[in-house]
């Protein structure tokens, strides 16, 4: 190996230590030489390596927003001269780049899409490093942002398997870490194991961030499971952020303690953690890390204020936050305290124009998963208005189902199950003439054929005995829980929506309803708030998702009594 490649290789490990260890911005300069002297010996794939972290240096410091990233990784792409000795590897190189900026961009689905050639070239070339970058940094995480537990716990086994074979003490805890979250969204037992793990070897390695990450996860993980070991995890968290000062880790571990607290019933200690921390994070000098961790923490004290004031107290909470955070130029901040005013307001069309002002602020500003969920709450309050073809999701959403029924018509089971879980959050911007539209002259050949492929996967569809294909309610699609047996969640609320209920995202409760036995009309239904419900709601007493959902998995079982 000459000098100047040696050289390159110290300044690349360099670059991928600061970005594994949460210092993305770190990578920067290091990165960059690397990439020079890879360019300038000819080395396609080493350049392919060094872009990666420089472009997730760029996008952390804001030198390109996350269309520009995407748009330029694209031209570097076309750049490579596949007939090279190293052209295919460099090539999927690029693909994985070009994955990790689509994920930036909260756009998993793509993100897995652009990884998978990647992650097959590097898993048949026995490259164990790539393959492990491949799952830990897009496989996993795009599996568990779309809410697919299952499939990211399978991503993070595999890594693990591949960490042997790296011997990476920072890839074993990497994946360990993401078993565990995993785990957790998948509602397997054993993930605080799998997190303790993890934290033994960061602090082991002296990974401060890593560490505070992980406690992290592991208190959401406690808190999604209403385990009071979230409280202590949350505390945990933050006091190993502020010792690494990492500003905005204690912000979102203020977070954290306040739901807990709220959860164990102390509203009033809950807010006065909050405007502790919130105190606390504003002694020092405003750089980005603080900027996002004082965000954070006012968003605990609305949350915390409206729990223990009420409602109209949180909302005064909140104005008040956007105009301090407008006058310190905290545009992400100010962002999401805009959404927290939508999602709060009594006044639809309040709501409405404070949804949008933060849509158009976090589009200029770069703010992808910021985007995403303003889009969502556009969409809840435009379908509430009854102007559906005004929601922004709505032709993703018709995109996405036209997905499904591709699917459905090639009866390609597994990437009829992705392109299903891909409508979840989208179903609200979608019609019953749509549903109909696409799904039923698919059935429509072959009833039989396709509506036993329904249920194979989880439809539970049937033809009603007197009623011809054309004439079914939805296509049959209509979700039936037989007796003890469950299904995906996502075609219980497609059935709804084929059979004329509009349910959306807040309304969608149901984590596991199942029929009891042969009692006639009888049910159990276990539910459970959507991550989309703001906190201020999760804090009612008698809450009107609740109750709806209460009645949801009761009038499906109804129908499948009616019709045997």
């Amino acid at each position: 190996m000459a000098p100047s490649e040696e050289r390159a290789r110290e300044l690349l490990a360099e670059a991928h230590r600061s970005v594994g260890q949460l210092k993305a911005s770190d990578a920067f300069e290091p990165a960059k030489e690397a990439l020079q002297i890879f360019r300038s010996i000819d080395d396609q794939a080493g350049a392919a390596q060094a872009l990666r972290p420089m472009l997730a240096a760029q996008l952390e410091r804001a030198d390109f927003k996350p269309d520009e990233a995407l748009k330029f990784v694209k031209e570097e792409a076309g750049k490579i001269k596949r007939s090279a000795k190293d052209g295919r590897r460099a090539e999927a190189l690029m693909q994985l780049a070009q994955a990790e900026v689509h994920l930036a961009k909260a756009e998993a689905a793509k993100a897995l899409q652009m990884a998978k050639e990647a992650e097959i070239f590097f898993q048949r070339d026995e490259d164990w490093p790539a393959l492990a970058d491949v799952l830990l940094e897009v496989v996993a995480p795009a599996q568990l942002l779309r809410g697919d537990g299952k499939k990211a716990l399978d991503a993070a086994n595999l890594v693990l398997d591949v960490a042997q074979k790296v011997k990476d003490p920072e890839v074993e805890g990497r994946a360990l870490a993401l078993v565990s979250s995993s785990r957790f969204a998948s509602k397997v037992e054993d993930g605080p194991v799998a997190a303790r793990k993890a934290l033994s070897i960061f602090r082991a390695l002296g990974s401060r961030i890593r560490e505070a990450a992980t406690l992290l996860d592991l208190a959401r993980g406690y808190l999604g499971t209403q385990d009071s070991a979230a409280h202590d995890a949350a505390r945990e968290a933050m006091a190993v952020a502020r010792s690494a000062g990492s500003w905005s880790q204690v912000g979102l571990a203020t977070q954290a303690v306040v739901e807990a607290q709220l959860q164990a019933g102390n509203p009033q200690a809950a807010l006065t953690e909050a405007e502790e921390q919130l105190s606390l994070l504003r002694q020092g000098s405003p750089d980005k890390s603080r900027q996002q961790g004082i965000a954070s923490a006012m968003s605990a004290v609305v949350v915390a204020t409206s729990a223990l004031r009420g409602v109209d107290e949180g909302l005064k909470a909140a104005k008040r936050f956007v105009e301090k955070l407008r006058e310190e130029g905290n545009t992400r901040g100010e962002v999401c305290m805009l959404h927290k005013l939508a999602t709060m307001s009594p006044f639809p069309d309040y709501a409405l124009n404070t949804a949008q002002v933060a849509l158009v602020m976090a589009q200029k500003a770069g703010l992808p998963h910021e985007e995403k969920a303003l889009k969502k709450t556009l969409t809840d309050l435009y379908v509430a208005q009854g102007k559906i073809d005004k929601a922004p999701n709505r032709r993703e959403a018709l995109l996405l189902l036209q997905d499904l029924g591709r699917e459905l018509e090639k009866k390609d089971g597994e990437k009829f199950d992705d392109a299903s879980k891909n409508l979840d959050g989208y179903w609200n911007a979608l019609t019953q003439n749509d549903i109909d539209a696409t799904m039923q002259k698919i059935i429509s050949r072959d009833p039989p054929a396709y509506l036993a492929f329904l249920k194979a996967h989880g439809a539970n569809a049937e033809v009603p005995g007197e009623k011809k294909a054309t004439e079914m309610q939805g296509a049959g699609l209509q979700g039936k829980i037989g007796q003890l047996k469950t299904g995906p969640l996502e075609h219980l609320y497609f059935g709804f929506r084929a059979s004329g209920i509009a349910y959306g995202p807040r309304y969608r409760c149901n984590v596991l309803p199942t029929a009891v036995g042969g009692e006639v009309m009888g049910t159990v239904g276990v539910l459970q708030l959507q991550d989309i419900s703001d906190d201020w709601e999760r804090e009612l007493q008698y809450n009107p998702s609740i109750l709806d959902c209460a009645l949801q998995a009761g009038a499906a079982t109804s129908y499948y009594s009616t019709n045997p």
